[in-house]
């Protein structure tokens, strides 16, 4: 045997997916490829599988005369892997032995599995159940059967609709019918469901739905006997039942508490279904329901017995609680009513003195189920229309008429509505007039005043905006007045301001001509005041300058003798009167001087007592007496410092005049006149 390389294994198996499957393995033998170390040496070989290398141990299976050889890397191609690899093909005769037995494997293969799949499609047919009959919709040619069976289904629910149609479905079956005995079983057990049903609503106290339902069974049901006996006895209860509750209801219209409990007591001891603890309590709570209603009647009688205003009030909202089911309620609700008649004379009263608010709230008790309802509401808006109309402008008796508008023709308070409208349209009208007149005598001018004085003088006397229209009158008079003031003012200032005696002179007399009480009579006054003072300036001025020439020649007595011709209350007055005492100081002191300077000559020799005789010889009222008495009083410290005596005061120098000054000897000179 030619020396064999075995091949890798990636490429062998590379060369088994490209290599002929007829190559690959054939009864039992395997293909080996043997590679030798040049393209010649490769040969293809088969050999049984027993005698292939297998494991990890067939690398150490290898003959031991070929060498391992170390393996160079090329780079191989990849469209010819093993280039130089030639393959023994088997031959021709063999290839059709491997075709035929293929052939008749395949067609035996393909005749089982339909044999197959035909046994076991039979075998499911056989096995599987019929479908189960749709009851949703079900036909009307459907089996008697079928439509049992739904009728069936539909009667386990338990309600009655499916139980009477279940019934209706076999009520006609006749004897001969094959599902006979089955539906009259069935028909048994629909009806006693029915029955149960039917003893559940007398249970409930629903005697004719108990009735009515027991009624569904059939007369040819086997337990109709049993159903028809128990709507007789159910009738007979519900008679004798009645004939109680009529007692009962007796009792409580006529307050018979004690009666209508006896009835209870009576009920409480029947055996009978109907009667059951929940109808009983029914019962009780309507007794004690009776009770409460008659003691709050007679709380609210006893509150409404005072007649004041607060306790009819609780009296009407004590009674509204009623419970409106009760017998008592229809008394109740005639006392209400009478108790709210009484509160809409109140309100009456109330209205003539105008305490608008407090009708409001006193009408606002009556409940909207009493009869005198809509009359306390007519009430209330012609109560709301006044207050809104007491604030005496247009927008509010627009607004208060369109208010006493709501209340019926029918009402009792429409006639008073009424005349109040009546009232706010003659207001309202005034009012308007005096808007106009108002708009019209803001323009200012003495034409549209006087226009506005001839629509304010159409209010007429009685009406309440008289008033307003006579005070608005006096108000444009005076505004007229006062623009005739103002132009007279504008004429007479024109005048006087030329500066001369003669317009001066007619300025006051124009401005003389507004009278006392008239709109710028202040004002009058003032400018002719000030023009007479101009008048009496331009006047008196010759005399004040004359004077003045004659005090600067130093004749201050002819000056202070011109300067007193200027009278009292006149412009120059006052300036003429500080002249004077200016001069009369000057004179005073020219006057007195030699005094006190002789005075002065003694205290400095030494001799006080003459020094302070002298002085005291001016007067109080002469310009020098305040600076003489300062001296005598410096001359009466310094002769006490001499003599050691304490000073002595001015009354022991002399007789004190009134002044409280020493006056001993009198001034030579008056004080001029």
């Amino acid at each position: 045997m030619t020396d064999r390389l075995s091949v890798p294994k990636r490429l062998l198996h590379r060369f088994h997916v490209q290599a002929p499957l007829p190559f690959r393995k054939r009864r039992g033998h395997k293909l080996v490829i043997r590679l030798g170390q040049d393209s010649k040496a490769s040969t293809l070989e088969k050999r049984p599988e027993w005698e292939l290398p297998t494991g990890k141990n067939s690398q150490s299976q290898r003959p031991t005369s070929v060498p391992p050889k170390k393996r160079r890397r090329r780079r191989r191609d990849p469209n010819n892997i093993l280039p130089n690899t030639t393959l023994q093909k088997p031959n021709a005769r063999s290839r059709e032995k491997r075709r035929r037995f293929w052939r008749w494997s395949l067609l035996w293969l393909s005749i089982l599995s339909i044999l197959g799949i035909s046994v076991t499609s039979g075998v499911l047919l056989l096995t599987k159940l019929p479908p189960p009959v749709d009851c949703q919709r079900l036909s009307p040619l459907a089996s008697d059967s079928d439509h049992l069976y739904c009728a069936q289904r539909a009667a386990a629910s338990g309600k009655l609709e499916a139980l009477v149609a279940a019934i209706k479905l076999v009520d006609n079956w006749t004897a001969d019918h094959p599902l006979y005995s089955e539906a009259q079983h069935q028909l048994r057990g629909w009806s006693e469901a029915i029955l149960e049903l039917a003893q559940q609503k007398i249970k409930q106290g629903d005697h004719l739905g108990a009735m009515k339902i027991a009624q569904q069974i059939p007369s040819n049901s086997p337990i109709y006997p049993k159903a028809k006996a128990a709507i007789e006895t159910w009738q007979d209860q519900w008679q004798q039942g009645q004939e109680t509750i009529r007692k009962f209801k007796a009792a409580l219209v006529g307050q018979n508490w004690f009666r209508a409990s006896q009835l209870i007591g009576l009920l409480s001891q029947s055996d009978r279904s109907y009667w059951n603890a929940s109808r009983l309590q029914t019962l009780m709570k309507q007794l004690a329901s009776e009770k409460l209603a008659w003691e709050q009647l007679e709380e609210a009688r006893n509150l409404a017995k005072t007649n004041r205003l607060t306790q009819l009030q609780e009296a009407i909202v004590l009674v509204s609680k009623i419970n409106p089911n009760s017998y008592v309620k229809a008394q109740a609700e005639r006392e209400q009513t009478r108790w709210s008649r009484t509160l809409v004379q109140l309100a009456a009263i109330s209205f003539k003195n105008q305490d608008f608010p407090g009708i409001v709230k006193m009408l606002a008790w009556i409940p909207p189920n009493t009869s005198l309802y809509q009359e306390a509401q007519d009430w209330i808006l012609l109560a709301r229309a006044s207050q809104t109309a007491k604030d005496n402008n247009i927008v509010a008796w627009v607004d208060a008429l369109a208010g006493v508008r709501q209340i019926r023709p029918d009402s009792p308070v429409h006639q008073l509505a009424l005349q109040q409208a009546t009232l706010w349209e003659s207001q309202l009208q005034d009012s308007t007039q005096l808007q106009i007149a108002r708009l019209t005598a803001s323009l200012g001018q003495p034409m549209a005043l006087t226009y506005a004085i001839d629509r304010a003088q159409q209010v007429a006397p009685k009406h309440p905006q008289r008033l307003l229209a006579q005070t608005l009158i006096a108000q444009w008079r005076k505004e007229i007045q006062q623009i005739e003031n103002q132009h007279k003012l504008m004429e007479a200032q024109h005048l006087a301001a030329q500066g001369r005696i003669e317009q001066l002179k007619a300025a006051v007399e124009i401005a003389s001509s507004i009278q006392l009480g008239q709109p710028l009579r202040l004002e009058a006054q003032s400018v002719i005041a000030r023009w007479n003072g101009q008048i009496q300036t331009i006047e008196d001025q010759p005399i004040m300058e004359l004077a003045q020439t004659l005090a600067q020649r130093q004749d201050f007595t002819a000056a202070i003798s011109t300067a007193g011709q200027i009278r009292s209350g006149r412009a120059l007055y006052a300036e003429a009167q500080r002249a004077i005492a200016d001069w009369v100081v000057q004179v005073q002191t020219a006057q007195d001087r030699p005094i006190l300077e002789a005075a002065t000559a003694l205290a400095t020799q030494g001799r006080f007592d003459a020094a302070i005789a002298t002085a005291a010889q001016i007067p109080p009222e002469r310009a020098l007496y305040q600076q003489a008495q300062s001296a005598i009083a410096e001359w009466t410290s310094q002769k006490a410092a001499l003599s050691g005596d304490p000073p002595l005061d001015d009354p022991t120098l002399g007789l004190s005049n009134e002044n409280g000054s020493a006056d001993i000897f009198p001034s030579p000179l008056a004080p001029n006149p």
